[in-house]
Protein backbone atom coordinates (compact mmCIF):
# COMPACT_ATOMS: atom_id res chain seq x y z
CA UNK A 1 0.00 0.00 0.00
CA UNK A 2 3.03 2.28 1.02
CA UNK A 3 4.19 1.55 -2.75
CA UNK A 4 1.27 2.28 -4.35
CA UNK A 5 0.73 5.34 -1.88
CA UNK A 6 4.26 6.94 -3.04
CA UNK A 7 3.72 6.22 -6.76
CA UNK A 8 0.46 8.34 -6.99
CA UNK A 9 2.06 10.59 -4.72
CA UNK A 10 5.14 11.45 -7.18
CA UNK A 11 3.30 11.25 -10.36
CA UNK A 12 0.77 13.74 -9.08
CA UNK A 13 4.47 15.61 -8.18
CA UNK A 14 5.95 15.00 -11.93
CA UNK A 15 2.72 16.54 -13.74
CA UNK A 16 3.22 19.41 -11.52
CA UNK A 17 6.66 19.87 -12.11
CA UNK A 18 5.96 20.34 -15.98
CA UNK A 19 3.55 22.63 -15.31
CA UNK A 20 5.89 24.96 -13.42
CA UNK A 21 7.69 24.79 -17.02
CA UNK A 22 5.32 27.58 -17.88
CA UNK A 23 3.69 28.80 -14.27
CA UNK A 24 5.60 29.07 -11.11
CA UNK A 25 4.12 26.69 -7.98
CA UNK A 26 1.76 28.54 -5.98
CA UNK A 27 2.32 28.54 -2.38
CA UNK A 28 -0.55 25.55 -1.68
CA UNK A 29 1.74 23.19 -4.40
CA UNK A 30 5.27 24.59 -3.28
CA UNK A 31 3.34 23.15 0.40
CA UNK A 32 1.77 20.46 -0.50
CA UNK A 33 5.70 18.90 -1.90
CA UNK A 34 7.62 19.62 0.65
CA UNK A 35 10.91 19.98 0.01
CA UNK A 36 12.16 16.57 -1.29
CA UNK A 37 9.34 15.17 -3.66
CA UNK A 38 10.42 11.63 -3.42
CA UNK A 39 8.78 11.67 0.23
CA UNK A 40 5.67 13.22 -0.39
CA UNK A 41 4.03 10.34 0.92
CA UNK A 42 5.70 9.22 4.71
CA UNK A 43 4.56 6.48 7.31
CA UNK A 44 4.62 6.82 11.11
CA UNK A 45 4.03 4.56 13.99
CA UNK A 46 2.36 6.03 17.42
CA UNK A 47 1.57 4.05 20.78
CA UNK A 48 -2.02 4.21 21.81
CA UNK A 49 -3.27 3.22 25.25
CA UNK A 50 -5.85 0.97 25.96
CA UNK A 51 -7.44 -0.84 28.81
CA UNK A 52 -10.76 -2.24 29.61
CA UNK A 53 -13.97 -0.68 31.30
CA UNK A 54 -16.62 -2.93 32.31
CA UNK A 55 -20.59 -1.70 31.36
CA UNK A 56 -23.25 -1.91 34.32
CA UNK A 57 -26.68 -2.40 33.08
CA UNK A 58 -27.88 -0.57 30.15
CA UNK A 59 -31.17 1.06 28.96
CA UNK A 60 -33.45 -1.66 26.97
CA UNK A 61 -36.30 0.28 26.91
CA UNK A 62 -34.88 1.90 23.61
CA UNK A 63 -34.53 -1.52 21.90
CA UNK A 64 -35.37 -1.50 18.52
CA UNK A 65 -35.68 -5.47 18.70
CA UNK A 66 -35.53 -8.08 21.83
CA UNK A 67 -33.74 -10.50 21.79
CA UNK A 68 -35.06 -13.60 23.34
CA UNK A 69 -33.52 -17.08 25.19
CA UNK A 70 -29.69 -18.35 25.53
CA UNK A 71 -26.46 -17.74 24.49
CA UNK A 72 -23.67 -19.06 24.95
CA UNK A 73 -20.07 -17.64 24.25
CA UNK A 74 -16.79 -19.41 24.30
CA UNK A 75 -15.23 -17.34 26.17
CA UNK A 76 -18.09 -14.91 28.44
CA UNK A 77 -20.26 -18.08 29.51
CA UNK A 78 -23.89 -18.33 28.92
CA UNK A 79 -26.12 -14.89 28.38
CA UNK A 80 -29.86 -15.25 29.23
CA UNK A 81 -31.97 -12.71 27.43
CA UNK A 82 -35.91 -12.38 28.43
CA UNK A 83 -38.30 -8.96 28.19
CA UNK A 84 -41.53 -7.48 29.10
CA UNK A 85 -44.02 -5.78 26.95
CA UNK A 86 -46.99 -3.85 27.88
CA UNK A 87 -50.17 -4.71 25.38
CA UNK A 88 -52.47 -2.03 24.25
CA UNK A 89 -56.34 -2.32 22.61
CA UNK A 90 -56.41 -1.65 19.08
CA UNK A 91 -60.00 -0.52 19.74
CA UNK A 92 -61.38 0.88 23.04
CA UNK A 93 -64.82 0.05 23.92
CA UNK A 94 -65.56 -2.58 21.91
CA UNK A 95 -69.35 -3.34 21.59
CA UNK A 96 -69.77 -7.43 21.78
CA UNK A 97 -73.37 -7.88 21.74
CA UNK A 98 -75.30 -10.08 19.96
CA UNK A 99 -74.47 -13.62 21.55
CA UNK A 100 -70.75 -13.28 21.26
CA UNK A 101 -68.55 -16.41 21.90
CA UNK A 102 -64.80 -16.45 21.08
CA UNK A 103 -63.78 -19.22 18.79
CA UNK A 104 -60.41 -18.71 19.41
CA UNK A 105 -57.55 -16.40 20.93
CA UNK A 106 -54.14 -16.60 18.99
CA UNK A 107 -50.86 -14.59 19.97
CA UNK A 108 -48.24 -13.99 17.36
CA UNK A 109 -44.73 -13.10 17.64
CA UNK A 110 -42.73 -12.70 14.33
CA UNK A 111 -39.16 -13.27 14.08
CA UNK A 112 -36.84 -11.16 11.72
CA UNK A 113 -36.74 -13.03 8.72
CA UNK A 114 -35.78 -12.95 4.73
CA UNK A 115 -37.43 -14.15 2.43
CA UNK A 116 -35.28 -16.54 0.14
CA UNK A 117 -36.92 -18.40 -2.86
CA UNK A 118 -40.77 -19.10 -3.88
CA UNK A 119 -41.82 -22.19 -5.18
CA UNK A 120 -45.27 -23.03 -5.81
CA UNK A 121 -46.57 -20.27 -4.03
CA UNK A 122 -44.76 -21.42 -0.99
CA UNK A 123 -41.96 -19.23 0.01
CA UNK A 124 -38.53 -20.38 1.77
CA UNK A 125 -37.62 -18.07 4.56
CA UNK A 126 -34.38 -17.85 6.50
CA UNK A 127 -34.06 -16.13 9.62
CA UNK A 128 -32.23 -13.32 10.22
CA UNK A 129 -31.03 -13.29 13.95
CA UNK A 130 -30.92 -17.31 14.98
CA UNK A 131 -27.77 -18.04 17.15
CA UNK A 132 -27.84 -21.83 18.72
CA UNK A 133 -29.34 -24.81 17.82
CA UNK A 134 -30.63 -26.47 20.65
CA UNK A 135 -34.03 -25.59 22.38
CA UNK A 136 -35.05 -23.26 25.59
CA UNK A 137 -37.94 -23.60 28.05
CA UNK A 138 -40.02 -20.74 27.21
CA UNK A 139 -42.59 -19.32 29.44
CA UNK A 140 -44.87 -16.53 29.15
CA UNK A 141 -46.56 -14.93 32.65
CA UNK A 142 -48.82 -12.26 32.56
CA UNK A 143 -46.97 -8.87 34.48
CA UNK A 144 -48.57 -7.15 37.44
CA UNK A 145 -45.60 -4.37 37.40
CA UNK A 146 -46.59 -1.18 36.11
CA UNK A 147 -44.04 0.26 33.36
CA UNK A 148 -44.75 4.09 33.32
CA UNK A 149 -43.80 6.27 30.40
CA UNK A 150 -42.25 9.02 32.75
CA UNK A 151 -39.61 9.29 35.22
CA UNK A 152 -40.81 8.98 38.93
CA UNK A 153 -38.36 11.83 39.83
CA UNK A 154 -39.50 13.85 36.82
CA UNK A 155 -42.50 13.33 35.01
CA UNK A 156 -41.61 16.16 32.30
CA UNK A 157 -38.73 13.09 31.46
CA UNK A 158 -39.36 9.74 29.70
CA UNK A 159 -39.10 6.84 32.38
CA UNK A 160 -35.61 4.46 32.03
CA UNK A 161 -35.08 0.68 32.89
CA UNK A 162 -32.10 -1.49 32.42
CA UNK A 163 -31.35 -4.75 31.51
CA UNK A 164 -31.16 -5.32 35.09
CA UNK A 165 -35.06 -5.39 35.69
CA UNK A 166 -35.80 -8.98 35.21
CA UNK A 167 -35.67 -9.67 39.67
CA UNK A 168 -38.57 -7.52 39.88
CA UNK A 169 -41.06 -8.61 37.23
CA UNK A 170 -40.46 -11.98 38.24
CA UNK A 171 -41.05 -10.96 41.91
CA UNK A 172 -44.60 -9.38 40.72
CA UNK A 173 -45.53 -11.90 37.57
CA UNK A 174 -48.86 -13.47 37.51
CA UNK A 175 -50.55 -16.44 36.27
CA UNK A 176 -48.70 -18.75 33.15
CA UNK A 177 -50.25 -17.74 29.63
CA UNK A 178 -48.27 -20.05 28.06
CA UNK A 179 -45.36 -22.29 27.96
CA UNK A 180 -42.87 -24.35 26.06
CA UNK A 181 -40.61 -26.57 27.51
CA UNK A 182 -38.72 -27.51 23.86
CA UNK A 183 -38.81 -23.60 21.90
CA UNK A 184 -36.87 -23.48 19.29
CA UNK A 185 -37.72 -21.16 16.37
CA UNK A 186 -39.23 -22.48 13.51
CA UNK A 187 -37.84 -20.76 9.77
CA UNK A 188 -41.02 -22.35 8.31
CA UNK A 189 -44.03 -20.41 6.50
CA UNK A 190 -47.11 -20.28 7.97
CA UNK A 191 -50.31 -20.91 5.86
CA UNK A 192 -53.31 -19.89 7.29
CA UNK A 193 -56.15 -22.85 5.77
CA UNK A 194 -60.09 -23.11 6.29
CA UNK A 195 -62.65 -25.29 5.19
CA UNK A 196 -64.56 -23.84 2.30
CA UNK A 197 -67.99 -23.80 0.96
CA UNK A 198 -67.38 -27.46 -0.79
CA UNK A 199 -65.98 -29.04 1.98
CA UNK A 200 -61.94 -28.52 0.68
CA UNK A 201 -59.37 -27.23 2.70
CA UNK A 202 -58.22 -24.02 1.18
CA UNK A 203 -55.42 -21.46 2.16
CA UNK A 204 -56.14 -18.01 3.08
CA UNK A 205 -53.12 -16.47 3.88
CA UNK A 206 -49.56 -17.21 4.48
CA UNK A 207 -47.11 -15.82 7.02
CA UNK A 208 -43.31 -14.89 7.89
CA UNK A 209 -41.48 -17.38 10.50
CA UNK A 210 -43.08 -16.61 13.80
CA UNK A 211 -43.85 -17.70 17.15
CA UNK A 212 -47.77 -18.28 16.55
CA UNK A 213 -49.84 -20.10 19.33
CA UNK A 214 -52.99 -20.87 20.24
CA UNK A 215 -54.25 -19.84 23.81
CA UNK A 216 -56.39 -20.68 26.64
CA UNK A 217 -60.19 -19.45 25.70
CA UNK A 218 -61.57 -19.67 28.96
CA UNK A 219 -58.56 -17.97 30.37
CA UNK A 220 -58.16 -14.82 28.01
CA UNK A 221 -62.39 -14.72 28.16
CA UNK A 222 -62.08 -14.26 31.89
CA UNK A 223 -59.60 -11.64 31.63
CA UNK A 224 -61.47 -9.24 29.25
CA UNK A 225 -64.89 -9.75 29.31
CA UNK A 226 -68.02 -9.74 31.68
CA UNK A 227 -69.51 -13.48 31.17
CA UNK A 228 -73.22 -13.85 31.82
CA UNK A 229 -74.53 -16.15 34.35
CA UNK A 230 -76.83 -17.07 31.86
CA UNK A 231 -75.86 -20.24 30.10
CA UNK A 232 -77.03 -19.54 27.04
CA UNK A 233 -74.61 -16.29 26.74
CA UNK A 234 -70.99 -16.94 27.89
CA UNK A 235 -70.50 -12.89 27.07
CA UNK A 236 -72.37 -10.07 28.58
CA UNK A 237 -70.23 -7.40 27.57
CA UNK A 238 -66.64 -5.99 27.85
CA UNK A 239 -64.98 -4.62 30.85
CA UNK A 240 -65.34 -1.34 32.31
CA UNK A 241 -61.51 -1.60 31.74
CA UNK A 242 -61.57 -1.60 28.24
CA UNK A 243 -63.17 1.89 27.87
CA UNK A 244 -59.25 3.55 27.17
CA UNK A 245 -55.65 2.38 26.44
CA UNK A 246 -54.56 3.85 29.90
CA UNK A 247 -57.32 2.07 31.92
CA UNK A 248 -56.83 -1.27 30.22
CA UNK A 249 -52.75 -0.95 30.56
CA UNK A 250 -53.73 -0.44 34.24
CA UNK A 251 -55.72 -3.15 34.26
CA UNK A 252 -53.59 -5.81 32.41
CA UNK A 253 -50.19 -4.58 32.58
CA UNK A 254 -48.79 -6.83 30.07
CA UNK A 255 -46.69 -10.26 29.15
CA UNK A 256 -43.30 -11.31 30.78
CA UNK A 257 -41.14 -13.23 28.17
CA UNK A 258 -38.83 -15.57 30.68
CA UNK A 259 -36.31 -18.20 29.78
CA UNK A 260 -37.06 -20.75 32.35
CA UNK A 261 -33.44 -22.17 33.67
CA UNK A 262 -29.63 -21.53 32.29
CA UNK A 263 -27.66 -23.73 31.02
CA UNK A 264 -24.37 -23.65 28.22
CA UNK A 265 -26.62 -25.04 25.28
CA UNK A 266 -30.03 -23.14 24.13
CA UNK A 267 -30.94 -20.74 21.07
CA UNK A 268 -31.15 -17.02 20.53
CA UNK A 269 -34.01 -14.90 18.08
CA UNK A 270 -34.64 -11.46 17.86
CA UNK A 271 -38.52 -10.86 17.99
CA UNK A 272 -40.21 -8.06 16.35
CA UNK A 273 -42.37 -6.39 18.78
CA UNK A 274 -43.75 -3.97 16.03
CA UNK A 275 -45.39 -6.62 14.73
CA UNK A 276 -46.36 -8.50 17.51
CA UNK A 277 -50.06 -9.26 18.79
CA UNK A 278 -53.25 -11.27 20.27
CA UNK A 279 -55.82 -11.78 17.93
CA UNK A 280 -59.59 -12.61 19.67
CA UNK A 281 -61.82 -14.58 16.94
CA UNK A 282 -65.33 -13.31 17.50
CA UNK A 283 -68.24 -14.84 16.23
CA UNK A 284 -71.54 -12.62 16.81
CA UNK A 285 -75.12 -12.36 15.51
CA UNK A 286 -75.30 -9.73 12.90
CA UNK A 287 -78.39 -7.87 12.02
CA UNK A 288 -79.58 -7.91 8.46
CA UNK A 289 -82.74 -6.36 6.63
CA UNK A 290 -84.96 -9.44 5.01
CA UNK A 291 -87.52 -6.98 2.90
CA UNK A 292 -89.20 -9.60 0.91
CA UNK A 293 -89.50 -12.38 4.26
CA UNK A 294 -87.46 -15.01 2.57
CA UNK A 295 -88.28 -17.69 5.22
CA UNK A 296 -91.76 -16.60 5.35
CA UNK A 297 -91.56 -16.32 9.02
CA UNK A 298 -92.95 -12.63 8.83
CA UNK A 299 -90.18 -11.35 10.32
CA UNK A 300 -88.22 -8.84 7.92
CA UNK A 301 -84.80 -8.89 10.41
CA UNK A 302 -82.86 -12.11 10.14
CA UNK A 303 -79.62 -12.70 12.32
CA UNK A 304 -76.47 -13.99 10.98
CA UNK A 305 -73.58 -15.54 12.35
CA UNK A 306 -70.44 -13.20 11.58
CA UNK A 307 -67.07 -13.89 12.78
CA UNK A 308 -64.63 -10.71 13.51
CA UNK A 309 -61.30 -9.98 15.15
CA UNK A 310 -60.33 -7.63 18.22
CA UNK A 311 -57.22 -7.38 17.92
CA UNK A 312 -54.84 -6.54 21.00
CA UNK A 313 -51.29 -5.15 19.75
CA UNK A 314 -47.45 -5.30 21.61
CA UNK A 315 -47.34 -1.09 21.08
CA UNK A 316 -46.91 -0.26 24.59
CA UNK A 317 -43.65 0.31 26.70
CA UNK A 318 -41.07 -2.82 26.67
CA UNK A 319 -37.95 -3.67 28.58
CA UNK A 320 -35.00 -6.20 27.68
CA UNK A 321 -33.16 -8.67 30.02
CA UNK A 322 -29.68 -9.56 29.85
CA UNK A 323 -28.24 -11.73 32.04
CA UNK A 324 -24.93 -12.50 31.81
CA UNK A 325 -23.41 -15.14 33.63
CA UNK A 326 -19.19 -15.01 33.08
CA UNK A 327 -16.83 -17.30 34.27
CA UNK A 328 -15.08 -16.24 37.54
CA UNK A 329 -11.59 -15.90 35.88
CA UNK A 330 -12.74 -13.99 33.08
CA UNK A 331 -14.40 -11.47 35.20
CA UNK A 332 -11.45 -11.21 36.96
CA UNK A 333 -9.42 -10.40 33.80
CA UNK A 334 -12.03 -7.55 32.92
CA UNK A 335 -11.27 -6.09 36.19
CA UNK A 336 -7.32 -6.28 36.30
CA UNK A 337 -7.60 -4.77 32.57
CA UNK A 338 -9.30 -1.68 34.07
CA UNK A 339 -5.95 0.23 34.03
CA UNK A 340 -5.70 4.15 32.96
CA UNK A 341 -2.80 4.68 33.60
CA UNK A 342 -0.95 1.72 32.29
CA UNK A 343 -3.25 0.34 30.56
CA UNK A 344 -3.51 -3.58 29.87
CA UNK A 345 -2.23 -6.53 28.19
CA UNK A 346 -5.97 -7.87 27.04
CA UNK A 347 -9.03 -5.85 25.70
CA UNK A 348 -12.28 -7.04 26.71
CA UNK A 349 -15.20 -6.84 24.05
CA UNK A 350 -18.65 -7.80 25.33
CA UNK A 351 -22.39 -6.43 23.83
CA UNK A 352 -24.74 -5.43 26.63
CA UNK A 353 -23.72 -5.16 30.42
CA UNK A 354 -20.43 -6.27 29.24
CA UNK A 355 -17.08 -4.34 28.45
CA UNK A 356 -15.91 -2.13 26.34
CA UNK A 357 -12.11 -0.65 25.55
CA UNK A 358 -11.04 2.82 25.93
CA UNK A 359 -8.16 4.07 23.11
CA UNK A 360 -6.26 6.73 24.03
CA UNK A 361 -4.29 7.95 20.96
CA UNK A 362 -0.43 9.05 21.40
CA UNK A 363 -0.39 7.18 24.43
CA UNK A 364 -2.26 9.40 26.54
CA UNK A 365 -5.15 11.73 25.79
CA UNK A 366 -4.86 15.39 26.94
CA UNK A 367 -2.83 14.53 30.31
CA UNK A 368 0.53 16.44 30.13
CA UNK A 369 1.87 19.58 31.10
CA UNK A 370 0.01 21.45 28.37
CA UNK A 371 -2.91 19.41 28.18
CA UNK A 372 -1.56 18.27 24.55
CA UNK A 373 0.41 14.79 24.23
CA UNK A 374 3.77 15.43 22.75
CA UNK A 375 4.04 13.51 19.03
CA UNK A 376 0.38 15.50 18.28
CA UNK A 377 2.06 18.89 19.50
CA UNK A 378 5.21 17.62 17.05
CA UNK A 379 2.97 16.62 14.42
CA UNK A 380 0.58 19.98 14.74
CA UNK A 381 4.06 22.08 14.25
CA UNK A 382 4.70 20.19 11.36
CA UNK A 383 1.55 20.54 9.80
CA UNK A 384 0.73 16.93 7.99
CA UNK A 385 -1.33 15.81 5.99
CA UNK A 386 -2.76 12.91 6.57
CA UNK A 387 -3.51 10.79 3.90
CA UNK A 388 -4.81 8.03 5.74
CA UNK A 389 -4.58 7.17 9.65
CA UNK A 390 -6.17 3.42 10.78
CA UNK A 391 -5.36 1.55 14.08
CA UNK A 392 -5.41 -2.47 13.71
CA UNK A 393 -6.65 -4.39 16.38
CA UNK A 394 -5.53 -8.09 16.74
CA UNK A 395 -7.48 -10.92 17.96
CA UNK A 396 -5.77 -12.77 20.85
CA UNK A 397 -6.81 -16.16 19.32
CA UNK A 398 -5.00 -17.86 22.20
CA UNK A 399 -8.29 -17.33 24.32
CA UNK A 400 -11.04 -16.61 21.53
CA UNK A 401 -12.30 -19.77 19.89
CA UNK A 402 -12.19 -18.94 16.27
CA UNK A 403 -15.31 -19.35 14.15
CA UNK A 404 -18.86 -17.83 13.74
CA UNK A 405 -19.15 -16.87 17.39
CA UNK A 406 -16.21 -13.99 16.95
CA UNK A 407 -17.98 -10.39 15.96
CA UNK A 408 -17.66 -9.82 12.53
CA UNK A 409 -17.35 -5.97 13.33
CA UNK A 410 -16.41 -3.52 16.09
CA UNK A 411 -16.97 0.40 16.36
CA UNK A 412 -14.75 3.09 17.11
CA UNK A 413 -16.48 6.33 19.16
CA UNK A 414 -15.70 9.13 20.81
CA UNK A 415 -15.73 7.91 24.48
CA UNK A 416 -15.84 11.59 26.00
CA UNK A 417 -18.74 12.50 23.56
CA UNK A 418 -20.48 9.53 22.98
CA UNK A 419 -20.64 10.46 19.19
CA UNK A 420 -19.45 8.58 16.03
CA UNK A 421 -16.18 9.86 14.56
CA UNK A 422 -15.62 12.35 11.59
CA UNK A 423 -14.70 9.12 9.42
CA UNK A 424 -18.49 7.67 9.76
CA UNK A 425 -19.62 10.21 7.93
CA UNK A 426 -17.12 9.77 4.46
CA UNK A 427 -19.30 6.31 3.53
CA UNK A 428 -19.97 6.22 -0.44
CA UNK A 429 -20.96 2.70 -0.47
CA UNK A 430 -24.96 1.68 -0.41
CA UNK A 431 -23.46 -1.46 1.62
CA UNK A 432 -25.64 -2.35 4.48
CA UNK A 433 -25.73 -5.18 6.98
CA UNK A 434 -22.55 -6.88 7.89
CA UNK A 435 -20.98 -4.77 4.80
CA UNK A 436 -21.77 -1.27 5.75
CA UNK A 437 -19.12 1.46 6.44
CA UNK A 438 -16.40 -1.31 5.83
CA UNK A 439 -13.66 1.46 4.64
CA UNK A 440 -14.01 3.10 7.89
CA UNK A 441 -14.72 -0.08 10.16
CA UNK A 442 -13.49 -2.76 8.67
CA UNK A 443 -14.73 -6.57 9.02
CA UNK A 444 -12.85 -9.39 10.73
CA UNK A 445 -10.26 -10.35 9.11
CA UNK A 446 -9.77 -14.14 8.98
CA UNK A 447 -7.41 -17.04 8.22
CA UNK A 448 -9.32 -18.05 5.28
CA UNK A 449 -10.66 -14.95 3.81
CA UNK A 450 -14.70 -14.97 3.26
CA UNK A 451 -14.34 -18.20 5.42
CA UNK A 452 -17.06 -17.67 8.75
CA UNK A 453 -15.34 -20.82 10.40
CA UNK A 454 -12.07 -19.72 10.11
CA UNK A 455 -10.22 -17.94 13.19
CA UNK A 456 -10.34 -14.56 13.34
CA UNK A 457 -6.81 -12.26 12.93
CA UNK A 458 -7.81 -8.21 12.99
CA UNK A 459 -9.83 -5.44 12.90
CA UNK A 460 -8.65 -2.21 10.92
CA UNK A 461 -10.53 0.44 11.85
CA UNK A 462 -9.61 3.86 9.92
CA UNK A 463 -9.70 7.54 11.71
CA UNK A 464 -7.79 9.51 8.89
CA UNK A 465 -10.61 12.31 9.02
CA UNK A 466 -10.67 12.05 13.28
CA UNK A 467 -6.96 13.04 13.24
CA UNK A 468 -6.73 15.61 10.56
CA UNK A 469 -10.05 17.25 12.74
CA UNK A 470 -7.19 16.85 15.52
CA UNK A 471 -4.30 18.18 13.63
CA UNK A 472 -6.71 21.33 12.58
CA UNK A 473 -8.08 22.36 15.52
CA UNK A 474 -11.40 21.36 14.93
CA UNK A 475 -11.66 18.03 17.09
CA UNK A 476 -10.56 17.17 20.98
CA UNK A 477 -7.57 14.30 20.87
CA UNK A 478 -10.34 12.80 23.19
CA UNK A 479 -10.68 9.32 24.49
CA UNK A 480 -11.65 6.64 21.85
CA UNK A 481 -13.73 3.51 22.71
CA UNK A 482 -14.58 0.45 20.73
CA UNK A 483 -17.18 -1.87 21.19
CA UNK A 484 -18.66 -5.01 19.39
CA UNK A 485 -21.50 -3.88 16.82
CA UNK A 486 -24.18 -6.43 15.17
CA UNK A 487 -25.28 -3.13 13.40
CA UNK A 488 -22.68 -0.18 13.09
CA UNK A 489 -25.09 1.55 10.74
CA UNK A 490 -27.26 2.14 13.93
CA UNK A 491 -26.80 5.24 15.51
CA UNK A 492 -27.99 6.49 18.95
CA UNK A 493 -27.05 6.06 21.98
CA UNK A 494 -28.49 3.86 25.54
CA UNK A 495 -27.77 4.97 29.13
CA UNK A 496 -26.01 2.57 31.49
CA UNK A 497 -26.76 2.69 35.21
CA UNK A 498 -24.41 3.69 37.70
CA UNK A 499 -24.55 0.92 39.89
CA UNK A 500 -22.80 -1.53 40.76
CA UNK A 501 -19.83 0.00 39.42
CA UNK A 502 -18.98 3.84 39.95
CA UNK A 503 -17.71 4.91 36.35
CA UNK A 504 -19.02 8.86 36.25
CA UNK A 505 -17.30 8.87 32.63
CA UNK A 506 -19.64 5.78 31.46
CA UNK A 507 -23.35 7.30 31.20
CA UNK A 508 -24.07 5.71 27.70
CA UNK A 509 -23.00 3.35 25.09
CA UNK A 510 -23.68 3.07 21.22
CA UNK A 511 -27.18 1.57 20.74
CA UNK A 512 -25.83 -1.21 19.31
CA UNK A 513 -23.28 -2.35 21.42
CA UNK A 514 -26.06 -2.32 23.88
CA UNK A 515 -27.60 -4.97 21.52
CA UNK A 516 -24.64 -6.90 20.81
CA UNK A 517 -24.79 -10.72 22.37
CA UNK A 518 -21.05 -11.16 21.03
CA UNK A 519 -17.85 -11.00 22.70
CA UNK A 520 -13.90 -11.35 21.67
CA UNK A 521 -10.87 -10.39 23.25
CA UNK A 522 -8.09 -8.50 21.75
CA UNK A 523 -4.34 -7.20 22.05
CA UNK A 524 -3.55 -4.18 24.68
CA UNK A 525 -0.90 -1.83 24.28
CA UNK A 526 1.31 -3.72 27.25
CA UNK A 527 0.78 -7.37 25.47
CA UNK A 528 3.83 -9.48 25.56
CA UNK A 529 3.00 -10.01 21.39
CA UNK A 530 4.85 -6.94 20.53
CA UNK A 531 4.08 -6.97 16.99
CA UNK A 532 0.10 -7.73 17.79
CA UNK A 533 -0.19 -4.26 20.12
CA UNK A 534 -2.29 -1.87 19.08
CA UNK A 535 -1.28 1.04 17.15
CA UNK A 536 -2.01 4.27 15.44
CA UNK A 537 -0.25 4.18 11.94
CA UNK A 538 -0.37 6.90 9.92
CA UNK A 539 0.85 7.85 6.09
CA UNK A 540 1.44 11.49 6.01
CA UNK A 541 2.39 14.53 3.34
CA UNK A 542 5.01 16.54 4.90
CA UNK A 543 4.45 20.07 4.55
CA UNK A 544 6.48 23.78 4.47
CA UNK A 545 5.89 26.43 6.59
Amino acid sequence: MKKMLCSAAIAIAVMLGVVSCDNDLTPLGANFLGENASDVIQEAVFDVKTYSVPVNPVQTNNFTSFPFGTYNDPVYGTSNYGFVTQINIANTNPDFSGNAEIKEVIMEVPYYSTAISIEDEVTTYDIDSLYGSSPVHLQVYRNNYFLSSFDSADVTQGATYYSDLESTIDMNKGELIYENDAFYPNSSEIAITEIDDEGELVTTSRLSPRLRVSLPIDQWKEILFQLDSDPERSIIDARPELATSSNFQNYFRGLYFKVEGSNTLGNMVHFDLTDANITYVVETDTAIEDTADVDGDGDVTEFLRVSSNFVINFDGNKVGFINHDFPAPIQADITASNDPVSGAENLYLKGGSGSLAVIELFGQATNDIDGEAPALSSIIANDWLINEASIEFYVNQSIVEGGQSEPERILIYNYDTNSVLADFVFVTSTLTGVDANTNHLGRLERVIEDDLDSEGTLYKLRVTQHLNGIIQGSIENDRLAIVTSQNVSLLGNTGVSDTPINNPDLEAIPLSAALSHEGTVIYGNLSPEVDKRPVLKVYYSETTN
